[in-house]
């Protein structure tokens, strides 16, 4: 017991304190992303290249404040990295702050959309319909119940990159603002740029237009590749 007493958690974490991230999104800016906040990017446990333990030792070198590993339709990498007890850096005195994270399809307005869940209880089960690492189908596949699936979850929804869909982004945040989605991904590398950058005409359209309905904005490099500094 004493030797589970003082076992040190180096992996800094959080899924309860949705105020806390509402802050810190809140004090996002366009240059916020990716040394200091990224809220979106990918490991092996669904299309990314890079393991969790990979992504973890990346935010540790690169000295990222906050986080989320958004699988597709997977919590895997949470899980994983929430195990670790790494003494190799022992001598820190801070971390990255891992949040909790997950990239979900499904529908806005008829048009097929990402909405991300961040600061959610990943062990809660109004998201199990979201965690199988495939696409919910009827009424779970609606925008509006993965919104509220991530809410009773205790986490906060997002709607992914609106300027790569189908419909113009406009109607879509217009939409997300009906149904209570509580940010957009407003900066965001359209071009995909190699050294990540947010696209500044239309990502200041979506700040404006966010920022019209009362929706917070969100970073991420969307990373799939071997660096977290790009997509």
């Amino acid at each position: 017991m004493e030797k589970e007493k003082e076992t040190i958690q180096l992996v800094s974490m959080s899924y309860i304190h949705s105020p806390e991230l509402i802050n810190i999104i809140k004090s996002i800016t366009k240059n916020s992303c990716p040394n200091s906040v990224n809220f979106h990017m990918h490991s092996t446990y669904s299309d990314g290249s890079l393991t969790a333990k990979q992504i973890y030792n990346q935010a540790i070198e690169l000295n990222i404040d906050h986080y989320a590993i958004t699988d597709h339709h997977s919590v895997d990498a949470y899980i994983e990295l929430s195990k670790i007890n790494d003494s190799i850096y022992k001598e820190r005195s801070n971390f990255p702050k891992l949040w909790t994270g997950i990239e979900i399809t499904c529908l806005l307005k008829g048009c097929l959309v990402h909405v991300l869940g961040l600061g959610f209880d990943h062990n809660s089960k109004y998201l199990l319909p979201y965690v199988d690492h495939k696409a919910a189908i009827g009424k779970e596949l609606l925008a509006s119940t993965v919104v509220d699936s991530i809410h009773k979850a205790n986490g906060i929804a997002v709607l992914a990159h609106p300027a790569r869909y189908k419909l113009p982004f406009y109607l879509l945040i217009n939409e997300a603002s009906k149904l209570g989605f509580d940010a957009v991904e407003t900066w965001y590398n359209y071009e995909r740029a190699c050294n990540w950058i947010p696209s500044e005409y239309v990502c200041d359209k979506i700040f404006d237009c966010a920022n019209s309905y009362s929706l917070l904005s969100t970073c991420g490099t969307d990373s799939h590749g071997l660096s977290l500094l790009r997509r």
